[in-house]
């Protein structure tokens, strides 16, 4: 089955309530999806970091706006943004861009078996 991944980017700041609300309505929805078999991986992503130009490493570092990636498995294109409506997230002002997963190089876990 194909592989989608969602990469999510937050629009707002949300305070302590709404980030714990956040935060279980999206554990909830990735336990459920996981147990269905949609979920394979969820990635959030540390707030540090910089963003390296194709014009050099000059200037300040940036953060970029991305919080985290989920790997979701779905049938094609309309079932994996039918499952990205319905992550929780997006009633917190969270977008999510829906990005087909074609694989370069497996991990060496997946690779080893293929062989």
């Amino acid at each position: 089955m194909p592989v989608f991944a969602f990469l999510y980017r937050p629009t707002r700041a949300l305070d302590a309530t709404e980030l714990n609300d956040r935060t279980q309505r999206i554990r909830a929805w990735v336990l459920a999806r996981r147990e269905a078999g949609q979920v394979l991986s969820v990635s959030v992503f540390d707030k540090a970091g910089s963003v390296l130009s194709h014009e050099g490493d000059a200037g300040e570092p940036e953060v970029s706006p991305l919080a985290g990636c989920t790997l979701v498995s779905a049938a094609d294109l309309p079932a994996a943004l039918a499952l990205a409506r319905d992550f929780p997230g997006r009633q917190f002002g969270t977008d999510i861009e829906v990005r087909p997963v074609v694989t370069f190089l497996p991990p060496p876990a997946q690779a080893a078996q293929q062989a």
